[in-house]
């Protein structure tokens, strides 16, 4: 039986490894021995408790590259009228 947990991580690695080539859902379930029928319940069970989220204020580049070249990552301001967002 499939866990709540597993299936978020397996959709998860749908996301990151199938979805950018173009590859259905459905065959990458078939690929990986996942019943899609159980994940397509979980799915329409829990989709509304999936939310994207987009991250303000990612560093432009890698931290292993800032340290390699010496450079101190800058601190990022943010202006006083800016209000932040609430979960």
């Amino acid at each position: 039986m499939y866990s709540s947990e597993d299936l978020e991580r397996f959709y998860f690695q749908y996301q990151t490894e199938a979805l950018p080539h173009g590859e259905s859902l459905q065959s990458f379930c078939l690929k990986n021995k996942v019943p899609y029928n159980i994940f397509q319940k979980w799915f329409k069970d829990t989709r509304k408790k999936v939310v994207e989220v987009q991250v303000d204020g990612a560093p432009e580049i890698a931290h292993e590259e800032k340290t390699k070249t010496g450079e101190q990552p800058k601190p990022v301001s943010r202006s006083s009228d800016e209000n932040p967002v609430r979960i």
